[in-house]
């Protein structure tokens, strides 16, 4: 599943990479965004991710008025807390997103492009810290590498007094995998989980 997501996001990225010569429109979008996680439960276990902020960079081919495509990187810091009836364990973790996804715009306006979004990518999850019943502990989780599924939607509004080139976004997206065990069979709830992301940026067309 993490290879196939993988190379969806690979073949999205050539496929941008393959346009460069045609007359397509591209952005770049640099944003800032709150990260909410759900909470989740299965075998025992209860797994409480924290919320926090995180930082979404977007490269967007415009193919025409209403049809794009996207490619996606983002990173975020969390503290994965999971408790077991004997133990409770937290993991300080950084977690990226690489993604692709297709991009719908329905209509656009002077100074609004709302658009929809659905696609794929790997949610990456890299433990630093690791403690048990809040005593530090040497490093027993492992990265580990989910599918994620996302889904959005979105504004952009044209900043005309900045320059022709400059919008602003307002986007939500969400964030659909397994919920992480870091490879420890003990923490493994079998539950998925959410993360959802509303984000504001700046985006700068060429």
């Amino acid at each position: 599943m993490v290879n196939r997501a993988c190379a969806v996001v690979a073949a999205l990225f050539f496929l941008t990479l393959g346009a460069l010569g045609q007359e397509h429109r591209w952005d770049i979008s640099l944003n800032a965004s709150a990260v909410l996680n759900k909470k989740t439960a299965g075998n025992g276990v209860t797994q409480t991710p924290t919320s926090g902020r995180g930082f979404l960079a977007t490269l967007r081919l415009n193919m025409g008025a209403k049809h794009s495509i996207e490619v996606n990187y983002a990173r975020s810091y969390t503290a994965e807390k999971y408790v077991t009836p004997t133990l409770d364990y937290r993991f300080q973790t950084n977690v990226t997103e690489f993604s692709g996804a297709y991009v719908f715009s329905p209509f656009e306006t002077e100074r609004f492009k709302p658009f929809l979004l659905g696609g794929a990518g790997a949610v990456v999850f890299n433990p630093y810290y690791e403690y048990i019943d809040f005593i530090p502990v040497s490093m027993m989780g492992v990265r580990q590498t989910q599918v994620g599924f996302l889904y959005g939607g979105g504004v952009d509004y044209r900043l005309p007094r900045v320059g022709s080139r400059f919008a602003l976004r307002l986007q939500y997206r969400g964030l659909l995998f397994s919920a992480p065990n870091f490879k420890l069979q003990n923490l493994f709830t079998g539950a998925k989980g959410h993360m959802a992301e509303p984000s504001i940026g700046i985006v700068f067309k060429f």
